[in-house]
Formats: C-alpha cells, structure tokens, sequence
C-alpha cells in the first residue's frame, strides 16, 4: 500500500491488489471492503458510533494509508481496468461492523433540544438503494 501520495504506476497499484488478496484471501478482502464503505457512508453523515469507529481503526490504523490505497485503486479501476458487472454489484455490499446508529430499522432519530427540531433521517447503510434512487430521479429530473 502507499505510504505518501504519488503518481504510481498501474502496475505498482495492481501489485498492491494481488499481494493484498494472496495475504488476506477474497473472501476476508471483501468483508474489509464492504466494512470500509459501511464506515465510508456513516463518517461522511457525521453518524459514525465510537464502537464503529474503534472497529475501523484496528482494521485500517494507518487513515492516511488506506485512504491513498483507496484513490490509487478506485483511480486504477475507473481510468484504465474498468469493472465487470459482478464486481460492481460485489462493491455494493455494504456493511457495519457493529451496531448501526439505525439499529436495523432504517431510520435514525436526530434528537434536538425542542422536540420542534428532532426528526428522522434514512440510514446511509441500510437505506442505501431508497436515498440513491432519490438521487437518480432527481438528477434525472434536473
């Protein structure tokens, strides 16, 4: 994996793949892969628990270097291998590693001081397929 971020060739990132999938096996690389996204979905929401949070750092210590092996895969995948219709629904997995905030049900209450001001918001995990058709109507409509 990177240790600093630069211009590494294709070959170098696909190395990095390969000796991730001998040491790890498939199966071990894409629960990380589906946890990553799970964590991926809830810190970009502010919704990340510390039991969530404590989980990813004892898989991912370094944030930096899994945030550069990140961009030079997903870099590598998008500009030049591409990605079969299997992969894709295979990265689609998401998963949390621990209890959700939504604690299964879909629906995360955000509670205020004055009850005016408390609501419910979808759960980026559990909701996913719900909030990314909004996304695609709504681009549609645009």
């Amino acid at each position: 994996m990177p240790n600093a971020k630069r211009n590494h060739s294709n070959e170098q990132v696909r190395a990095w793949i390969v000796q991730g999938a001998e040491r790890l096996g498939t199966e071990e690389m894409q629960r990380r892969a589906a946890y990553l996204r799970g964590w991926q979905l809830l810190n970009v929401n502010s919704l990340v628990t510390p039991q969530i949070q404590a989980r990813h750092e004892q898989r991912f210590p370094k944030a930096r270097r899994v945030l550069l092996a990140d961009q030079a895969s997903a870099g590598n995948v998008w500009c030049h291998d591409g990605m079969t219709d299997t992969a894709r629904a295979r990265g689609a997995v998401v998963q949390v590693d621990g209890e959700c905030p939504c604690r299964g049900t879909g629906d995360i209450a955000i509670w205020g001081g004055d009850p005016d001001v408390s609501f419910s918001q979808m759960c980026p995990v559990h909701r996913r397929a719900q909030i990314d058709a909004f996304h695609r109507a709504r681009r549609a409509g645009a």
